[in-house]
């Protein structure tokens, strides 16, 4: 079982073998925050421009077949080590952070975000002290040609406390965020899955899970962002944001009305990734509602929103 402190040897260790990856953790230390506070709950800010390359990463079939991918082992920095946990998978510290506690879970095979991977409950068993979520591949993946996920602490995603509070570990199935007792900004749909035949039919079907592309409206497996982690009382906790749009119309927009911002999995869950400082500082509540409403659902599209196995 992964720990803090397993977790802080295996930091210290690439530390002291990569100088690089100490000095991207140091930086992010300096790193700006401030808080919103939106109908209850604290949506955080961060000011990060290591993380401009992941923001504007192109993702189309063209671009991706230019580069090397830089998650497959040839290409990795030669001293990023991996954890042993799960089979078929390295376990790697991220050397962008978006946290103190940030990794990167990469499928030894070179194979695309095509759907949710259920192997991501086996981690969240392994490591109860860490959340993990999964970009799909026009959701914020920055290499949606390489199967991976990520993890950090739990709590640094401000959603979590809200879920666990909301939708009680006794209730299992399937809970829209439109029913919680909190107008929250963004929509999604919680899970609560016990270890039983139900719950491991609940799990069967979170891989067709996922949103619809707004142009079309076709089902689109690329279109959700999950989290998932393991609560208190070890109940297995999942959060699925079907999703849209890849990105806001203010990502095009012309320079005084831009703002670079992609989100993913640690943006809909209440952290916005900014790495340019003018974006961070005059991004407001309206533009952080707007931004959730164009790339995930809105409270009505969730309500009558139904993927095929729901």
């Amino acid at each position: 079982m992964i720990t803090l402190e397993s977790i802080n040897d295996f930091y210290e260790a690439q530390f002291r073998e990569w100088p690089g990856l100490k000095a991207s953790y140091d930086a992010l230390m300096t790193a700006e925050r401030r808080i919103m506070d939106m109908a209850g709950m604290n949506v955080g800010l961060q000011y990060n421009p290591q993380r401009r390359q992941s923001t504007e990463a192109a993702v189309d079939s063209s671009s991706l077949a230019k580069r090397p991918c830089f998650l497959c082992k040839a290409n990795r920095p030669k001293e990023q080590q991996s954890l042993k946990i799960i089979d078929g998978w390295d376990w790697l510290i991220n050397p962008y952070p978006i946290f103190p506690v940030h990794f990167t879970i990469v499928s030894k095979a070179h194979e695309p975000q095509e759907e949710i991977p259920l192997d991501m409950v086996a981690a969240a068993d392994a490591a109860p002290c860490l959340a993990f979520f999964y970009n799909g591949a026009r959701s914020g993946a920055s290499a949606p040609d390489h199967l991976h996920f990520q993890a950090t602490l739990k709590d640094e995603l401000p959603l979590l406390p809200i879920v666990e509070r909301c939708h009680t570990a006794d209730k299992s199935g399937i809970m829209l965020s439109t029913d919680f007792p909190a107008d929250l900004p963004m929509k999604f749909w919680s899970l609560v899955v016990m270890p039983d035949p139900t719950g491991m039919q609940l799990l069967s079907i979170l891989p067709k899970l996922y949103g619809f592309d707004a142009t079309t409206g076709a089902p689109d497996p690329g279109m959700v962002n999950v989290i998932v982690w393991m609560d208190a009382s070890r109940r297995l906790r999942i959060v699925v944001f079907p999703r849209k749009r890849h990105r806001p119309a203010c990502y095009y927009a012309e320079e005084k009305d831009r703002c670079l911002v992609s989100p993913g999995a640690v943006d809909m869950a209440g952290l916005f990734i900014l790495p340019r400082k003018e974006d961070f500082d005059r991004l407001d509540t309206e533009g952080i509602k707007d931004i959730y409403d164009q790339c995930g659902l809105t409270a009505d599209e969730l309500r009558n929103y139904r993927p095929a196995p729901l």
